[in-house]
């Protein structure tokens, strides 16, 4: 196992870009049929009530859209948001038809430093970078200020930092929330890491703990009314998460995400915690096995196993 995975890896459901589809593979190599997609909103269609997602241009106006939970409508999704859209998807045409459009952030949190000249911030104890394709509302990284409340949607690294796509300054903000891979667990003291943040759930609720409780390597989701005092996070809600992207048997996927792990020779991690197995018949595009390595960035095409990894058709290297 990576050391980036024992130390600092945190995953998250929206690492990485996701199409995944119960239907048949188009002549090009896609998806057509019922799927799920999940990446940033990187435009909005020619057509009223459109988003492109993964250069798929999606109708959402009859969707119905939750951002972090709260029911929402189509005319309050924004460019960069990291969506997960479920409905009809025909890959061949690039289009599709949602029937649920829902955002989560990575983090919701108080700045504790900024970075200006090198492209990054950081809360909640993750780093944050940025580049000209962030999108910033109410706010820049010229103008961003310690113990700013942010909410930052993006993608993560091996190491749990955030390529972020959206960065938008928030007020009045009741809840913050962080996610990530749980670390050093202290079931006396009651208290993990997720990143550099230490995490006291003494005083906290537990959701979808397995048998046994909390241990390092569950994701989890952490909300608090609290701001961190000393490095520490005091935790209202420790929520754990399901791994993995949950395809069945059979079932066709297309995910585009960094390397998080490499597990083997033959098996690889990509965003989340989703397996990815390569196989002699596994093909590659623009690189070769031999360029697999932490933190690229590749996309992968095949079909679920039994055990819910994607064995891949084909790799391709995105530069």
């Amino acid at each position: 196992m990576n050391a980036y995975r024992t130390y600092g890896r945190v995953a998250a459901p929206l690492l990485a870009t996701i199409l995944i589809a119960c239907g048949s593979v188009s002549s090009g190599g896609g998806i057509t049929g019922s799927g799920l997609v999940v990446g940033p909103i990187s435009g909005f269609g020619a057509a009223p009530g459109t988003i492109i997602v993964n250069a798929i241009e999606i109708d959402v106006s009859r969707a119905k859209v939750r951002l972090d939970g709260v029911a929402a409508d189509a005319g309050s999704l924004r460019l960069g948001m990291v969506v997960l859209v479920r409905g009809s998807i025909d890959s061949a045409t690039a289009s599709g038809v949602a029937s649920l459009v829902e955002f989560n952030d990575e983090l919701e949190g108080p700045v504790d430093s900024v970075d200006a000249a090198g492209g990054r911030f950081v809360v909640l104890g993750h780093t944050v970078f940025v580049d000209a394709a962030t999108v910033f509302e109410n706010t820049s990284l010229a103008t961003l200020s310690r113990d700013d409340v942010v909410e930052v949607s993006g993608l993560r690294n091996a190491a749990g930092d955030i390529a972020a796509t959206r960065v938008e300054l928030k007020t009045g903000v009741g809840e913050f929330e962080v996610k990530g891979t749980v670390f050093f667990h202290d079931s006396v003291a009651k208290r993990f890491t997720l990143g550099t943040l230490t995490v006291d759930y003494s005083g906290a609720s537990i959701e979808n703990a397995p048998a046994g409780g909390l241990r390092d390597g569950l994701f989890v989701e952490v909300k608090t009314k609290r701001a961190p005092a000393g490095g520490v996070l005091s935790a209202d809600k420790v929520e754990v998460k399901s791994a993995g992207l949950g395809g069945r048997a059979g079932e066709e996927a297309e995910i585009e995400g960094f390397i998080t792990d490499i597990v083997s020779a033959s098996e690889i991690v990509v965003g989340a915690t989703q397996t990815v197995r390569i196989t002699p018949q596994t093909k590659f595009e623009g690189g070769s096995a031999s360029d697999l390595a932490i933190d690229v960035k590749i996309e992968a095409k095949g079909t679920f196993d039994a055990g819910g990894a994607v064995v891949a058709r084909k790799i391709e290297f995105d530069d």
